[in-house]
């Protein structure tokens, strides 16, 4: 990923939708029950944003300093719609992943997994990035320069601001 020196916001024209996913390895030793969910979610992943037109438009991998036994998904996806599509297709791999997860594990407390979605209307979000490589959210839209004064009313719903 190439660093862009200065600061940078990014544009989106639309609203999106932020899902925060991801997995906690709660006993280390039941490797058996928690390596197909972690599998299964960077593949699930990689699936989502190879499709074509796929509505998953950026992805970000987290493993949590407060708690090392959490990973997790940072994603924009177009649409609560699209993404509630992906979900239940049964000819992609998060449905039959989802039953394998509840077959194997999800009642023993061996692993846990979890999300949150939040849908961001058009205008209702506000980024900053210095010195910063295209990620997150300036990945999925415009990676745009900002000028020094900038301040984060000025970038609040404002598609120009810079």
């Amino acid at each position: 990923m190439d660093v862009k020196a200065g600061r940078y916001t990014a544009n989106y024209p639309d609203g999106f939708v932020v899902l925060l996913i991801g997995l906690r390895i709660n006993k280390l030793w039941r490797v058996n029950e928690w390596a197909p969910v972690m599998r299964a979610a960077f593949a699930m992943t990689d699936e989502a944003l190879k499709l074509p037109d796929t509505p998953l438009l950026n992805s970000n991998t987290v493993w949590s300093v407060s708690d090392p036994r959490v990973f997790f998904f940072v994603q924009h996806w177009r649409s609560f719609e699209e993404l509630m599509v992906w979900a239940n297709n049964k000819d992609l791999r998060h449905k039959p992943a989802q039953k394998a997860f509840f077959r194997r594990t999800a009642y023993n407390g061996n692993v846990g997994v979890w999300h949150e979605a939040y849908k961001v209307g058009k205008g209702q979000f506000e980024a900053i990035y210095a010195n910063m490589p295209e990620m997150s959210l300036a990945a999925a839209g415009e990676y745009r320069p900002l000028r020094e004064s900038s301040t984060g009313n000025d970038r609040m719903g404002d598609p120009k601001a810079s």
